[in-house]
This record gives C-alpha cells, structure tokens and sequence, in this order.
C-alpha cells in the first residue's frame, strides 16, 4: 500500500519545520528544550506565600515550579498547582514552541513570556481545580535546523516520548498529590496525544487533542486506528479552514458527496474521520454513523460512546487554538476541562 506523503516525510517535514503541517503558531527554537536549561529546576511561589516544597501532600499554596525534570529524561517541566487541586492535565505544545508559549495559548499564562507565578491565572487553576503541567518538547538536531517537537510519527525529538509522558503522569501523581492526570496536546502535541492514547492509553485518564490528527506511518489508512492498551476517553477538536492541515488535503482521496453534506469538506478531515471510526471501535465497539451528528451553527460535532469519544469540526476555524476559541466560542482550556472531568 502506499503511505500519503502526509505520514512518511518525516525528515523533510522536520527541515522545513516553519512552513509545515504542525509549525508551532508562535514557535521558533532552540536545542534547549526549555526557557531554563533541563537541570535549572526552581520553585516559584504566588507572591502571597512562601515557597512551598513538593509533596504528595495537597497544596495549601498556590505554587508554580519551574524547570523541574522526571529522573531520566532531559525534558524541562512547568507545573501550576493551585491550593487544594487533584486533578492534573499534562499539556503539550506544538513543533517548535515553547511551553510557556502553550501556557499563555491556553490563557493559564496571561502573557506570552516564561512563566511566572504574577503572570499566572490562579483564579481559573483554583475554580476548577486543575493542576496544569507544561512539559517542553526536545530537539533531535542542533538548531537553526531543530525544532522542539514530539515524537509523533511525524516529527522526531530524539526521545522515547511514550516512555517521558507515561513517567510523567506517575510522576505528577507521586509529586504534586494528583489523583488522575489527563492529557492535551496542540497541532504535534496532538499527534502526540493521539499516539499516546493508542501506545500509553492506561497512564492517562483521557485525552483532547487540538488540531492534532492522528498521524502514524505504521497504521495507514483503511487500517484500524490502533489497538489501544485501555479504552480511555477522547476528544479531537480541529478548524474546518484550518490552513497548515489542508496544506496537505492532496495527498488524501477526495471526500464523497456524503461527507462533504456532512461538514467533511476537507480531506484530511474525512482522513480524521477514519481514525474517529477507530477510537469508538476501540473504546466501546460502536459504529459512528456519519449522517449523525450534533449540528450547531460553529459546525458538526460526532459522539460515539456516551460522548467518551468526540469528533468537532469547527468550521469556519483556522490553525491556532485562538481561532478554534473565536469561532467556536468557547476556551480551549474551558472545553478541555468539561471534558476530561
């Protein structure tokens, strides 16, 4: 069979990294992996008390620790951790960003720079109990040339990234006192995600990818999805005019009159359509029908399994999650979170 370009030009996707499917939309990087290098670790507590050590123990502080590192991995982490909270979502930016840069796109950072517990929303970190964890992305090969990104299937990092995310979530859960973690991911942090919930589905309680489809050289299409370890829940959200994705809506067959009628005018959204058949078969065994779905006027969303598995098409919306927000109304981090509870 042959693979679409879309899943095999990994290393010529990675030299043109600004111009590609999963560019980071405010991206630009290093081989640092990190605003702070990877052994920089420093606690940094809400002006209103002093810093506070990790512990399993729940926080009685808001507390922001920055740099930190899972032993045996190089990967930088930023982690918010409101005053009571014990629920965790592990957030994973695109290629070649930054996290602080998907803590501001998921307005945890009020503005775009390294993070900074003045700079910090604790108000919607408190209200909902979240305890937000920005993992950063490593490079394979030395910059101009490398980007931070994930190891995806489309792009490479250089890192055992299955490995790095599932002792991760351990990892929160031993630190930070959290009692489930989930997982979200932006652009290739979705990618990520989708592989994460086909190759470490039980380290997470469930997923929401972000204009991320599930890209993988080793499942081509009409092959299942995947065999995931667990059925877990799973949310993928992407702009109908999503202008980075359709870059490569040619190397998919054209979408049939019935998923055009449907919302499916794109091809590499009837291609996610395909992987959206495979995660309910995956999580409950059920057959998404396309005719049916919750038609709204920002676009069509399916639900397979009580709502566990959930594919939107926003239409009007565009790459970056500030255009899937404007055009569907909503906060990324709002919809996540409904979600993921």
């Amino acid at each position: 069979m042959r693979l679409p370009r879309f899943l095999s030009l990994t290393t010529h996707l990675s030299a043109v990294a600004s111009l590609v499917l999963l560019s980071a939309c405010n991206g630009g990087g290093d081989d640092s992996g990190s605003a702070l290098e990877a052994g920089d670790a420093q606690v940094v507590a809400d002006e209103d008390a002093g810093p506070t050590k990790r512990s399993t123990a729940v926080a009685t502080t808001n507390t922001l620790t920055v740099g930190v590192t899972v032993p045996g991995f190089p990967h930088s982490v930023d982690v918010y951790r409101p005053s009571g909270a014990t629920k965790a979502i592990v957030f994973l930016h695109g290629h070649g960003g930054r996290n602080w840069q998907m803590a501001h796109d998921m307005g945890v950072n009020r503005v775009m720079q390294p993070a900074r517990a003045s700079n910090v929303d604790w108000d919607w970190l408190s209200r909902n109990g979240v305890i937000a964890v920005f993992p950063q992305g490593r490079s394979k090969l030395p910059p101009p040339v490398g980007l931070p990104t994930w190891s995806n299937y489309v792009f490479e990092s250089g890192q055992d990234d299955v490995a790095f995310l599932t002792a991760l979530s351990t990892f929160v859960k031993t630190q930070y006192g959290a009692t489930s973690v989930s997982l979200s991911g932006h652009s290739s942090g979705g990618s990520m995600t989708a592989r994460m919930w086909c190759e470490g589905t039980p380290a997470y309680k469930g997923y929401f990818s972000i204009a991320g489809p599930m890209a993988s050289s080793t499942r081509p299409i009409p092959d299942a999805t995947c065999t995931p370890l667990a059925p877990a829940p799973y949310y993928m959200i992407v702009g109908g005019s999503d202008t980075k994705l359709s870059a490569f809506a040619a190397d998919f067959s054209t979408p049939t009159a019935e998923q055009i009628a449907a919302g499916l005018n794109d091809t590499v959204l009837t291609y996610e359509w395909t992987r959206h058949e495979g995660r309910a078969m995956g999580v409950c065994g059920e057959q998404p029908v396309l005719d049916v779905s919750t038609k709204a006027t920002t676009g069509p969303t399916w639900n397979a399994c009580n709502g566990l598995v959930r594919y939107q098409v926003v239409t009007r919306a565009d790459h970056p999650i500030a255009s899937l927000e404007q055009h569907a109304g909503i906060r990324m981090r709002d919809l996540a979170n409904a979600f993921l509870k």
